[in-house]
């Protein structure tokens, strides 16, 4: 039977005092009044903070810009509202209108009776009216009055009836002063009675013409 040892035991770490180690009735000695004092002061205290160390920057620094729309947009609102309440309570006044003044006309001739008339192709043109009529067992008997104020006129007269199937030239009445059929000069009044043997009595018109144009300018007679 060989001598067999136990290992030994492993070496305390570094810095454990294991020289006396304490029994089991030993309890730790209590501090002194300065002792406690000194222990308390250096937990309550702050540690002072370096020299060095920068202020922390203020909160509002990072905080977003108020904008100014809402403060425009109110104002431009007021205004508006005011210039609508100013026009309201104080309606523009209408200007009184100005009647403008006739100008004069150099040579402005007086308004007369009758029925213008035009001779197509010419310069030819006046104006004429059948002032009075007159029925008779033989026919139709009117009084022309005819003014040529441009060109000249060698006119005649058709009549035609109320139900159109009857168309008579006009003749030499037997009523004087008889109608000149001659030329009318410019600026000439001619005057006389026409005869149209119509035996359709009624309403009647009775027309102005001239070799190339039959129906010049037509005039209204009842019958």
């Amino acid at each position: 039977m060989s001598d067999l040892q136990p290992p030994p035991p492993p070496p305390p770490p570094p810095g454990e005092n294991t020289a006396n180690p304490p029994g089991p009735d030993w309890t730790p000695a209590s501090l002194s009044a300065s002792g406690q004092a000194t222990y308390a002061g250096k937990t309550s205290a702050p540690e002072p903070t370096s020299a060095g160390s920068t202020t922390a920057p203020a909160i509002n620094k990072f905080s977003p810009k108020r904008s100014l729309v809402p403060l425009i947009v109110t104002v431009i609102t007021i205004v508006v509202a005011a210039a609508v309440l100013y026009t309201a309570l104080n309606p523009p006044k209408p200007q009184a209108a100005s009647t403008p003044s006739p100008s004069p006309t150099a040579s402005q001739a007086p308004a007369r009776p009758g029925t213008p008339f035009a001779v197509a192709y010419s310069d030819t043109s006046g104006v004429w009216q059948i002032t009075k009529h007159r029925w008779t067992d033989r026919g139709l008997d009117v009084f022309v009055e005819l003014t040529v104020d441009n060109g000249d006129l060698d006119c005649a007269f058709n009549a035609l009836s109320n139900s159109g199937q009857e168309v008579e030239k006009g003749l030499l009445s037997e009523l004087t002063p008889q109608f000149d059929y001659t030329t009318i000069t410019a600026g000439e009044t001619r005057s006389g009675w026409v005869y149209f043997p119509m035996y359709e009595r009624g309403t009647t018109l009775v027309f102005l013409r001239t070799l190339d144009q039959p129906q010049v300018s037509g005039i209204e007679i009842s019958g």
